[in-house]
């Protein structure tokens, strides 16, 4: 969930991602204002917002592969880089070195982290080990996905970011995708805390536990998937439930 400003604040989560007045900067501007985020192992939240409104760049400051203020802390500690938070990039191809095979990505990961079967990942996500000796050019879009999911998450690290990862898919293939990002937060008898950041209310709802609103480097609206989906409070939360609905009705 995520923590709401005021004295009502829950405390942080001890197992699982904790993140408290984060700011981000891009030259001449700040693009992410006082941002608290708690998301608790074993849970989904979902950042929701408009194209521009920072939540990749807050991924990405959690994740260590951008300068921020404030904190940010897993399981209680200030995170190892690449270690702690994996990361599932939008455009899974271009994450992909095109002269390396699915097996080398793999187990090069394994390699820098000192943890990881590559097999098991490959077969957590569904893909076939055959794909191992593949290169990414030879993959459909639904395959690479799967991979920079198996990537991110091959060296079982307890925070996992998926940042618009379905936004190229069709929707066979992002169905199949999300649910792989949701079983990625209770899966055999371990759980990991997730961040998915969409534009999708949605899929938000369908796939997450609780959804944050963002917009303009703040959240304006947060609570349980399911109430914000039905029971918008502010004007950009109705404007996101009111596009979900037109896009599920028949056509």
């Amino acid at each position: 969930m995520v923590k709401p400003a005021g004295p009502a604040a829950p405390g942080p989560t001890v197992a699982g991602l904790t993140v408290a007045g984060l700011t981000v900067d891009v030259p001449g501007r700040r693009v992410v204002h006082g941002l608290d985020l708690d998301v608790p192992a074993g849970r989904v939240l979902a950042l929701v917002g408009p194209s521009g409104s920072g939540k990749t760049l807050t991924a990405r400051a959690i994740a260590g592969l951008h300068p921020h203020g404030g904190t940010v802390r897993v399981g209680g500690r200030a995170p190892e880089r690449g270690r702690d938070v994996g990361y599932a990039f939008q455009d899974a191809l271009a994450s992909l070195n095109p002269t390396v095979t699915v097996r080398r990505h793999l187990t090069e990961t394994v390699r820098a982290h000192g943890a990881g079967d590559p097999g098991a990942a490959l077969a957590r996500v569904g893909l076939d080990p055959s794909l191992a000796a593949a290169y990414p050019f030879e993959l459909s879009g639904g395959q690479a996905q799967r991979v920079a999911l198996a990537l991110a998450t091959v060296h079982e690290p307890p925070v996992l970011i998926a940042d618009e990862v379905t936004s190229a898919l069709d929707p066979v293939a992002q169905a199949a995708v999300l649910d792989l990002v949701r079983a990625e937060a209770r899966t055999a008898g371990r759980e990991r805390a997730v961040l998915l950041i969409t534009h999708d209310l949605a899929a938000a709802a369908r796939w997450a536990d609780d959804i944050a609103v963002m917009r303009d480097g703040r959240i304006v609206e947060h609570g349980p998937a399911a109430r914000v989906l039905t029971d918008p409070r502010t004007d950009l939360a109705r404007d996101l439930a009111a596009a979900a609905a037109a896009a599920a009705a028949p056509g």
